[in-house]
């Protein structure tokens, strides 16, 4: 059985900070911390609707975790058993190899999963927009449709292929749809047999705004500058069918519709796994934690991200929102914690406020919230573009990003269609 000081479950924001974090806090103190995550990176979110629309290579929206972390012992794989009272897990790795480890402290931040409604066709004709394959999919999606559009005799075919639905009115429906229909308008110079309106995009929203973590003045600008660019918008709306790519809305309305293209970002809840823990929940399947970041009863337990509910410095009462900014100073603060309890340093509560938010809505536009100020267009663009460059990791990364960006207002979209990417030729 193989030992370690501590152990930390996921590779996320909260994972991945709290790691790079130890690595310096406990630099004088050799310690042995073990990282399992499914992937052997960290994936920037904030960048994967730009990832999705071409203006970035999405390879430069992950942080290989080796070059981030090498000091950490890092497993690709999963967790596949934990007892947090014996301090005992199960670590199984690509290959299938299962490992018995034994830890001292525990950093659990295996983040959410897509909050999934019982809505007839959903699992089997929707996808979700989450992963960096979910941003290539959807990317070489738009163009496969236009590629197809563009070949097809038939109107009614036409118009099905270019219909495009997200259900969901948060930043990743909100961002991910910005973003593609972007990339459709810059695709269509090359497309002279196509017409913009022949597309047809449409966000569903169940609430009775977009964006609700944003300021209403912000949410509705951002509805304005949607609803100008011809999407639509329907909130206080459900899908209530999509069986065979047909969506049927509650808005009796709004007739039932053929869309070969549908993206649910309705939603996240926390990963499954920390429901059979023995840890306290929330209502909604988070564990309660300490502003220590703590679980009631387990003092060598550190829970972070999606999967905690965090108390909010900035509203007694309430928990943190599930972003990736929360995540990654929550992070911080259960490495600083765990480096305590190994005798370095002193513990801490978590503190951190929001800043802001940006959102960004295809070329040069964007709203965003800095503290009490509101900015919108190009600067909040610019603004929310400058943030997520100043947070990645890495300077190698970051000049990498600033040249995707720098390229894309020089030279047109890249538009070619790589859908057989990663799927080898057969020899014969």
């Amino acid at each position: 059985m193989a030992w370690f000081d501590v152990l930390i479950v996921g590779g996320g924001f909260g994972g991945a900070s709290c790691a790079r974090r130890l690595e310096r806090r406990l630099a004088a103190r050799p310690a042995r911390v073990l990282l399992v995550a499914p992937e052997n990176f960290l994936l920037f979110s904030p960048l994967l609707p730009e990832a999705a629309s071409g203006t970035l290579e999405p390879r430069h929206a992950v942080v290989p975790l080796r070059q981030m972390l090498p000091s950490t012992v890092i497993v690709t794989g999963r967790v596949e058993h934990l007892d947090v009272v014996a301090r005992r897990a199960v670590v199984v790795d690509t290959n299938g190899h299962r490992q018995d480890v034994s830890y001292r402290l525990l950093v659990l931040s295996p983040g959410s999963i897509p909050t999934v409604a019982p809505i007839p066709g959903l699992v089997d004709e929707a996808v979700g927009f989450k992963t960096l394959a979910d941003a290539i999919w959807l990317r070489n999606r738009v163009l496969s449709q236009m590629e197809a559009a563009a070949s097809a005799v038939d109107r009614d075919e036409r118009r099905r292929l270019l219909t495009f639905t997200f259900v969901g009115g948060g930043y990743a429906g909100v961002e991910a749809l910005a973003e593609l229909e972007s990339l459709s308008r810059d695709a269509l110079r090359a497309y002279p047999s196509l017409a913009p309106a022949e597309f047809r995009w449409v966000l569903v929203e169940a609430a009775d705004r977009l964006l609700p973590a944003l300021d209403p003045k912000l949410a509705r600008h951002t509805l304005k500058v949607l609803l100008a660019r011809r999407i639509e918008v329907h909130l206080k709306t459900r899908m209530t069918s999509c069986e065979g790519r047909r969506v049927t809305l509650s808005d009796p309305t709004i007739d039932a519709y053929d869309s070969a293209t549908i993206v649910w970002t309705a939603g996240q809840r926390p990963s499954p796994m920390v429901a059979d823990l023995g840890l306290g929940l929330d209502d909604r399947g988070r564990v309660v934690v300490d502003d220590q970041l703590r679980p009631a009863g387990h003092d060598h337990v550190f829970v972070i991200g999606d999967a905690a509910a965090v108390p909010d410095p900035s509203h007694p009462g309430e928990v943190c929102p599930p972003t990736a900014q929360h995540a990654l100073r929550q992070g911080h603060a259960a490495a600083d914690n765990v480096a305590a309890a190994l005798g370095v340093g002193e513990p801490r509560a978590f503190s951190y406020r929001t800043r802001g938010l940006a959102v960004t809505l295809g070329r040069n536009q964007g709203t965003a919230q800095v503290y009490r100020w509101h900015v919108k267009g190009f600067l909040a663009w610019w603004m929310g573009r400058g943030y997520h460059l100043v947070m990645l990791p890495g300077t190698g990364r970051k000049a990498r990003i600033l040249t995707d960006w720098t390229l894309s207002e020089l030279f047109p979209r890249d538009i070619a269609q790589l859908g057989s990417l990663g799927t080898p030729s057969p020899l014969a």
